[in-house]
C-alpha cells in the first residue's frame, strides 16, 4: 500500500495517537498544479494569536531523524512521543514558537520510511502535509509534474558528499574530473540531479552510476569500501571512521568531497509548500517562517538537547539507522567548521541567495531538457525559491 494509506490506517487503529486534524481550509484544497503566484498578499500585521495555521502542524521531512533536522525538531522539544509504526515524532509545540493556532506538531521521517518516494510526491497526495523538506534542484526537476516553492532554508550549505577509501582510490576532493579518472562505481540514490551534473559536465563516465545505494552500510561492508559511496558529512564521515567495522574488521578513515565543493549548491531540504496551495497558506507562513529561522537558530546555539532526543527517537523506530551522542557531536562541529549551520552571506538565518538559486537554474534547466526530464517551461526562480516571509532580522549571532 501506499504510505498515505497505511498511515491513514494506521491513524485510525492507533487508539493511543491522537492528533488534530487540519482544519476545513486545507480540506478544501486541490492537488491539481497551477504556477506559483509572484504576487502573493500576506497580512504581516496578522496577530500572532490569530488563528491561521493548521491545529496539527505537519513536516515532512527527506531522512530518519538527524542533526540536520534539528531545528525542526527545536519546535517540539523533547517531549514529544516518537510511534515506530508511522515513523513520526508528535507533541504539543514548545511556546516560544507557538503561533498562528498551531497547537500541535507532527514531524515524519522520510527516505525508506516512505517507501523512498520524493517528498513532493508524497506531499501531493497527502494534503495533510503543510510543510515538506525539498532541495532546490528537486523543485526545479519536478517542476513538470508538481510545482513546489520553497519559503526557508533549514541547512546553508549541502552536507551530501561522496565518499571513498583513499588508500583504494587516489582522487582529488577538489577536483571532479578525478571521480571519472579513477572509473570507481558510484553509489547514490536513485534520480540524484548532481549525479546528472557530473555525468553532463563529462566528470565521470555513465558506466559509473550505480542508483541502487539504499542508505545502508551493507554493500559497503561486503566490498571493503572499493567504490565511491553518497553520504552526508555529519554522519557517514565519523560513523566509517569510528564505529562501523567495514576495513579489515574495523572501522577506517575515510576522504570525501561535499557536492557543494564539487560546484553543485542547491540549499538543501528546504521548507516547501506546494504552490497551489502558496496563496492559501500565506497568512500562515508570514506568522510561521519567522518562527522557523528562531528555531533552527534556538537550536544551533544549544544543539545537545535535541542531538538527545534524536538519539532516543532513533531507539525507537529501531532499524538500522541510528545515531549517537558521539556522532552527534562531531556534526556538530561540522556544522561550524563547514559552515553548514549558519547564516548567508548576510546576517540572516533561512533566506534565499536569489543569485546562488538562478545560477542553480541556469545550469538544472538545460541539463534536465537534455536528459528528456520535462520541466515548466513558465518556471522562473521567483517560482522556485521566495523570501517574502523571511524576518531578515533573525540570524545566527557572530
Amino acid at each position: 500500500m501506499k504510505r498515505s494509506t497505511r498511515r491513514i490506517i494506521a491513524l485510525a487503529a492507533a487508539a493511543g495517537l491522537a492528533i488534530t486534524a487540519c482544519g476545513s481550509d486545507n480540506d478544501a484544497t486541490t492537488t491539481e498544479d497551477t504556477t506559483a503566484s509572484e504576487e502573493v498578499t500576506v497580512d504581516t500585521a496578522a496577530a500572532t494569536d490569530e488563528v491561521v495555521c493548521p491545529a496539527n502542524l505537519v513536516i515532512q521531512t527527506d531522512w530518519w531523524p538527524e542533526i540536520e533536522h534539528g531545528g525542526t525538531y527545536q519546535l517540539i522539544g523533547a517531549g514529544g512521543v516518537a510511534d515506530p509504526k508511522l515513523f513520526t515524532y508528535s507533541g504539543p509545540i514548545a511556546d516560544a514558537y507557538k503561533v498562528g493556532g498551531i497547537e500541535t506538531v507532527e514531524i515524519r521521517a522520510g527516505g525508506d520510511a516512505i517507501e523512498f518516494q520524493p517528498v513532493l510526491s508524497v506531499m501531493k497526495t497527502d494534503q495533510d502535509i503543510t510543510l515538506g523538506y525539498v532541495n532546490t534542484d528537486d523543485i526545479i526537476q519536478s517542476s513538470g509534474t508538481v510545482r513546489a516553492t520553497g519559503v526557508a532554508t533549514t541547512l546553508e550549505i549541502n552536507p551530501q558528499f561522496l565518499m571513498w577509501d583513499p588508500e583504494q582510490l587516489k582522487i582529488d576532493p577538489k577536483d571532479p574530473a578525478s571521480l571519472g579518472a579513477s572509473g570507481a562505481r558510484i553509489s547514490h540514490f536513485s534520480g540524484t540531479t548532481y549525479m546528472d551534473w557530473l555525468l553532463g559536465k563529462g566528470f565521470i563516465k555513465k558506466d559509473q552510476s550505480d542508483p541502487n545505494y539504499g542508505g545502508s552500510p551493507d554493500k559497503w561492508i561486503a566490498d571493503g569500501g572499493n567504490f565511491i559511496q553518497q553520504g552526508f558529512v555529519t554522519n557517514e564521515a565519523y560513523k566509517y571512521e569510528n564505529e562501523i567495522n567495514w576495513k579489515d574488521g574495523a572501522p577506517a578513515p575515510i576522504d570525501y568531497a561535499l557536492i557543494h565543493d564539487l560546484g553543485w549548491q542547491p540549499y538543501p531540504a528546504m521548507y516547501s509548500v506546494l504552490s497551489d496551495r502558496l496563496e492559501e497558506l500565506s497568512p500562515c507562513l508570514a506568522v510561521l517562517v519567522p518562527k522557523l529561522q528562531q528555531a533552527w537558530v534556538d537550536y544551533l546555539a544549544d544543539p545537545t538537547p535535541i542531538g538527545n532526543a534524536l538519539v532516543e527517537i532513533t531507539k525507537t523506530y529501531n532499524n538500522y539507522w541510528s545515531i549517537t551522542p558521539e556522532l552527534n557531536a562531531a556534526g556538530f562541529e561540522l556544522f561550524k567548521s563547514l559552515g553548514i549551520g549558519g547564516n548567508g552571506p548576510d546576517s540572516t538565518y533561512g533566506n534565499f541567495d536569489v543569485d546562488r538559486v538562478q545560477k542553480l537554474y541556469d545550469e538544472a534547466m538545460p541539463l534536465l531538457a537534455d536528459l528528456g526530464v520535462k520541466t515548466d517551461a513558465t518556471l522562473t526562480v521567483d517560482g522556485v525559491v521566495t523570501n517574502k516571509f523571511i524576518d531578515t532580522s533573525i540570524g545566527v549571532a557572530g
